[in-house]
């Protein structure tokens, strides 16, 4: 064992030891390949867990946002008991001091329920599973509808603001600090280019209600069940008070290409239209009336604004040395923001066509 794998095992026997279980003969895997935190799976004779070292370069406010979920949890499952939530609510568990995290030197722990028998998936593979993919978020965002939005913490200030992450990237532009833009100066380009669709979405973003939000509702943050049935909504990290078409967005960028995020071939991208139906469509059913008019016409916004503020995101981590999403390649963040970038523009092209979807 090599002295990193080593130390890992140390850090997480003592984070082990400040919980109330026996994890004596506990087996540990790597679980997930989430871009930002480290999560691994705990198999124990009696029963199953999930470990997971929060990255607290990124989520600064850790603690609040252990905080967030646990009182968003409280609320799911007492929604679940009065029969208005069907989906499980895995809880964090406590420590044997009562808290729902722990440091340990740098670093922040914490520990939650595994659901036996289940499993993520990696792609939505037809309408129908789809449908139950759009459902199961809708589900989880109505069950929270009447949890006052501005009660749980905001995580990351302005996570899905366009105008800050566009002046985010000019900095990065301005300051090229790895002498990358020459290579990128096209995407830039066109991204600066886009101050139009921008004014639109700053100016229906103020309209629109706040909800308690996902902020991350790609498939595999859903748990499953045996026949691919959502049996629950998981990775609460960035659940804060936002838009509904921010979780729908985040759903089509996800869903609705046929490549893979980092995929390099990106003039072989098609945008999935049936599937983009079932996800609308769904949505919008499971919410019936506690979605206005105006919330139901922002969803096509959304699916236009999700792959394009991501695609700034990844340019922007690109020209600024990859400090923030996790990277295997040489231009990986460059790769990740053309496919994004192209995915907005199929979206933008396909828009009268989604508009008929939608109804």
């Amino acid at each position: 064992m090599d002295n990193k794998k080593a130390s890992l095992h140390t850090d997480i026997d003592t984070v082990l030891n400040n919980y109330d279980f026996d994890f004596s003969k506990a087996e540990i895997n790597v679980l997930g390949n989430g871009h930002i935190n480290n999560t691994y799976k705990l198999t124990t004779p009696e029963a199953e867990f999930v470990l997971q070292q929060i990255n607290h370069d990124i989520f600064t406010k850790t603690v609040e946002l252990s905080s967030n979920a646990q009182k968003i949890n409280q609320h799911l499952l007492q929604q679940k008991n009065n029969g208005n939530y069907p989906l499980a609510v895995p809880q964090q568990l406590h420590t044997k001091a009562g808290e729902t995290c722990i440091k340990i030197g740098n670093n922040y722990w914490r520990l939650m329920e595994f659901i036996s028998n289940s499993y993520t998936l990696e792609e939505v593979e037809s309408p129908e599973q789809a449908a139950l993919v759009a459902t199961a978020f809708a589900q989880f965002s109505c069950a929270l509808a009447d949890f006052p939005a501005n009660d749980i913490a905001v995580i990351i200030e302005d996570f899905h603001d366009i105008s800050f992450r566009m002046l985010q990237l000019k900095e990065a532009v301005t300051n090229d600090l790895q002498d990358r833009l020459a290579d990128c100066q096209a995407l830039v380009n066109f991204c600066f280019d886009q101050q139009s669709f921008i004014n639109h979405v700053v100016d229906i973003s103020k309209q629109l209600p706040l909800h308690v939000t996902h902020n991350d509702t790609k498939i595999n943050n859903l748990l499953f069940t045996s026949g691919d049935k959502p049996c629950a909504v998981i990775d609460l990290d960035t659940c804060m008070p936002g838009l509904l078409m921010h979780d729908f967005g985040d759903m089509v960028r996800t869903c609705c290409s046929n490549l893979a995020e980092d995929d390099t071939s990106t003039d072989k991208m098609v945008l999935k239209l049936d599937i983009f139906a079932a996800l609308i469509q769904s949505y919008q059913n499971a919410f019936g009336d506690k979605m206005t008019r105006l919330e139901k016409e922002s969803l096509i916004v959304g699916a236009k604004l999700l792959p394009f503020i991501i695609g700034t995101r990844f340019l922007t981590d690109h020209l600024n040395g990859d400090n923030y999403f996790q990277v295997s390649r040489e231009n990986h963040n460059l790769d990740r923001a053309i496919s994004q970038v192209q995915l907005f523009s199929l979206v933008c092209e396909a828009e009268p066509e989604l508009v008929k979807l939608a109804k």
